[in-house]
């Protein structure tokens, strides 16, 4: 009954190896043998370059905490050292701290390059938790330093209109009269068509006059444009 029990909670693509088993004791050892973390060193190796691989990316500062706790969590399940002596055990833990903190920091995003090198300038090395309540502290003060947005203002980005450079009537150098053919004019404000302006008591200006009346005319049409 237990041996059909440990053979039904196995992944079927690998429970056929262990059926011709004699009896439920030889399906757990071979089951511990062949997936027991201690002595596997290989794994332990692997756990142990995804650590130092492991960078933030997209995740929030949470989750990529999170994450790399549980991936030291599974290298210590490889570890085998038995200190002799409490001084040993102390030495050991501040040593795999000490590790865990160049992990956790080399793993950051850049913009945490600032709060980084203060962590790793202090005059006493900080453990693993003092360090992430650092980056914490220095996440927290960004939040809060960041502008945020308000509705009038998103609503005014996305209404106004997009000027683009062919667009005649934002670019003075994109007109032409459709009447003379020239640039630089619209056939509204076209001299071949309407005549020179006139100056004070219904008289034409002279021919610099009227060309200065002209181009005031034209850069208030296009200021007004």
């Amino acid at each position: 009954m237990v041996m059909y029990w440990l053979v039904q909670s196995i992944e079927p693509s690998l429970s056929k190896q262990y059926i011709a088993l004699n009896t439920a004791k030889d399906v757990w050892d071979t089951i511990a043998e062949q997936y027991s973390g201690e002595n596997n060193y290989a794994r332990g190796c692997d756990i142990r370059n995804e650590c130092s691989r492991f960078s933030q990316g997209g995740l929030s500062l949470v989750e990529y905490y999170s994450k790399l706790t549980y991936m030291w969590q599974q290298l210590d399940s490889h570890c085998s050292f038995t200190p002799t002596n409490p001084t040993d055990v102390v030495a050991f833990q501040r040593y795999m701290d000490k590790l865990r903190v160049w992990d956790f920091l080399a793993g950051l995003n850049p913009e945490y390059d600032q709060v980084r090198v203060l962590a790793l300038c202090k005059d006493l090395f900080p453990t693993l938790q003092q360090t992430y309540n650092l980056i914490q502290h220095e996440e927290s003060r960004r939040s809060i330093m960041l502008p945020s947005i308000t509705p009038g203002q998103s609503a005014l980005a996305i209404s106004r209109p997009s000027v683009t450079p062919n667009d005649p009537k934002s670019n003075p150098t994109k007109k032409v009269c459709d009447y003379y053919g020239k640039p630089r004019h619209t056939k509204e404000f076209c001299r071949k068509l309407h005549g020179c302006p006139k100056g004070r008591g219904g008289k034409s200006t002279s021919t610099r006059s009227q060309a200065h009346m002209s181009e005031v005319l034209y850069c208030s049409f296009s200021s007004w444009q």
